[in-house]
């Protein structure tokens, strides 16, 4: 029998077939998705310390307020160097002035006062303000939530090509004891007017929406479980948003929708099991490592942090190796003596516990 029979009778020709198919459509590397990439974000992101002689009379009457001391760069200064996660707490002011005149100019006296970034003419509008606490820590690098956004949104637009940034928006209206100034009282209308304003800045399909990654699933934990997340490529030059709270707050915002139908931020969920699980926020990837590993590998985004107050090691160690997605801290500044990276000043990485493949830029 000739070697052309043989070739045939053996079936190699179907062997050799299939090898050249494999070799010319296999792709040279899957693309990771959302949930199999870890990103390093700021905590209070927007954060900007009282001037040294206002803070020493801060902390004589408030001891606490000595883990305010720190001042972080500009938001596209962050983005610049690599940051994808940023935590903004905001506060409605819906008339307008309501934290245009804090109780810390006062305090300060005339001469220090000068010294402390103050913008009343931005602060005197309608609309949600950026900041830590009223009257006593309310010093911002961005005082509006539009002006953050907008920051954010122009720096993207000289880098279209960026991994989706998550922006953590926490809702806050309880009145601090040592301040005189009352909050708003944050209701359903207050919530559904956050979702304007943002959308005022950040157009709808520059956003990941609840409704983008259900599909057509029933619930949005469905979706994360069986369909999973959108790959990186698809969501670069995007903003993701993520409301902070588990409180009071976030069943408002679930109230009508509880699988977040038609909203345009993500929550962490009253469970895995609840109908809008899909991220999560773990503070403490010490105390709820397993937790976080069981979510991360049941599919869902998690956010936790890497130090609280101080470098933490331990903390930094566990929340890396927690394969949580996002990673806050105060200490992102590569090339500071400590801080939490992952070498060779990246501020990105694929996910250790759900990724794997090529290094992912930023």
């Amino acid at each position: 029998m000739n070697r052309r029979a043989t070739f045939i009778r053996d079936g190699w020709w179907m062997r050799f077939f299939f090898l050249i198919l494999a070799t010319v459509c296999a792709p040279a590397s899957a693309e990771p998705a959302l949930n199999q990439i870890q990103v390093i974000g700021s905590h209070n992101s927007y954060h900007i310390a009282s001037p040294p002689e206002l803070f020493a009379k801060i902390v004589e009457s408030n001891p606490g307020a000595k883990s305010w001391n720190y001042t972080h760069p500009p938001l596209a200064n962050q983005l610049d160097g690599g940051v994808r996660q940023f935590e903004l707490d905001i506060f409605a002011d819906s008339k307008g002035g309501l934290f245009a005149s804090p109780q810390a100019l006062e305090l300060a006296g005339k001469n220090e006062a000068k010294a402390i970034p103050h913008q009343p003419d931005l602060l005197s509008k309608p609309g949600f303000k950026v900041f830590h606490i009223p009257d006593i820590d309310c010093w911002s690098n961005a005082p509006t939530l539009v002006l953050a956004l907008r920051q954010m949104f122009e720096w993207s637009g000289r880098n279209p090509k960026h991994l989706p940034v998550m922006i953590l928006v926490e809702c806050k209206d309880q009145k601090e004891k040592t301040s005189p100034t009352v909050p708003e009282t944050l209701n359903r209308s207050l919530l559904m007017d956050l979702e304007k304003e943002i959308l005022s800045v950040i157009p709808a399909d520059r956003i990941l929406k609840p409704d983008d990654v259900r599909g057509g699933k029933p619930t949005l934990r469905e979706s994360v479980i069986k369909q999973g997340w959108p790959g990186i490529e698809s969501l670069r030059g995007k903003f993701i948003f993520a409301l902070d709270n588990t409180d009071r707050t976030r069943d408002l915002y679930l109230e009508g929708n509880p699988s977040l139908e038609g909203r345009l931020l993500f929550v962490s969920a009253p469970s895995s099991g609840d109908p809008a699980a899909a991220w999560f926020k773990c503070n403490d990837p010490i105390r709820e490592q397993e937790k976080i590993r069981d979510l991360v590998k049941a599919g869902f985004l998690v956010r936790t942090r890497a130090d609280t107050n101080k470098p933490d090691p331990e903390m930094r160690t566990k929340a890396f190796d927690s394969g949580a997605q996002w990673i806050s801290t105060d200490h992102f500044d590569t090339g500071a003596e400590y801080h939490a990276g992952f070498g060779k000043k990246r501020l990105v990485r694929i996910n250790p516990m759900s990724g794997s493949g090529d290094p992912v830029e930023p």
